[in-house]
């Protein structure tokens, strides 16, 4: 399994959060998790990247994702 299947996991997975009818999230909450969606794709289309780098958009993603939702 390479790289963007992981990706596109996780994408879905953020858009079905952000498409759930049934969440409580804010509209900035909602622009924040559209961003980090954007991230992802972005970091999908990046063939070629150092490993710090990779960690560090990551990390970022799921800083963002883990305030969202507590």
């Amino acid at each position: 399994m390479n790289k963007s299947k992981y990706l596109d996991s996780c994408i879905q997975i953020l858009k079905g959060m952000l498409g759930d009818q049934s969440n409580e999230l804010g509209s900035e909450q909602q622009r924040a998790l559209a961003g980090e969606i954007r991230k992802l794709k972005k970091l999908r289309k990046q063939p070629l990247m150092k490993r710090d780098e990779l960690y560090r958009i990551v990390g970022e993603i799921a800083e963002t994702v883990s305030k969202i939702l507590s």
